[in-house]
């Protein structure tokens, strides 16, 4: 990295350090409810998170939006969950999205390190390919979506 990249990009984080701190000490919003995701495959999905992973389908229902699309909802713990859309009759929505400005990186979720061994085992009994990186480990599920498991000290 040259010297002035290396200096545009200090800049930058020092001007945004100026949002820290600024208004009320705690957020108007009480944490995430769900994340809606488009699936490819709700049934692949529903397989990967609940066995897995180990996080339960907790229900299934019409998309009270489209009747021809089935909502499922896998839990990811601390009363949030991955929400998972299937709209088979929508071609465009079939198609895997490109990485980019506006798109998501990955989902991160923690796990007790005594439940990551057990699903580490259970992503190599299936042939998964993940990453581990200090404390952290990626993968894509069934739709493509990069996730990270935080591998939380017990």
């Amino acid at each position: 990295m040259s010297a002035d990249m290396e200096k545009d990009i200090q800049d930058k984080r020092s001007r945004l350090q100026r949002f820290i701190g600024r208004g009320s000490k705690e957020s108007s919003t009480k944490g995430v409810n769900h994340i809606a995701i488009f699936a490819l495959d709700l049934e692949a999905t529903a397989e990967f998170y609940s066995q897995i992973i180990g996080m339960p389908v907790t229900s299934v229902t019409a998309n009270r939006d489209e009747p021809m699309s089935t909502h499922l909802n896998v839990d990811i713990g601390r009363g949030m969950a991955l929400s998972f859309f299937d709209f088979p009759h929508v071609p465009r929505l079939q198609a895997p999205v490109p990485e980019g400005a506006g798109g998501m990186m990955h989902v991160a979720i923690d796990i007790p390190e005594d439940q990551y061994s057990q699903v580490e085992g259970r992503l190599r009994e299936q042939g998964v390919p993940f990453q581990r990186i200090g404390d952290s480990a990626y993968f894509k599920d069934p739709n493509g979506m990069t996730i990270e498991l935080g591998i939380v000290k017990n």
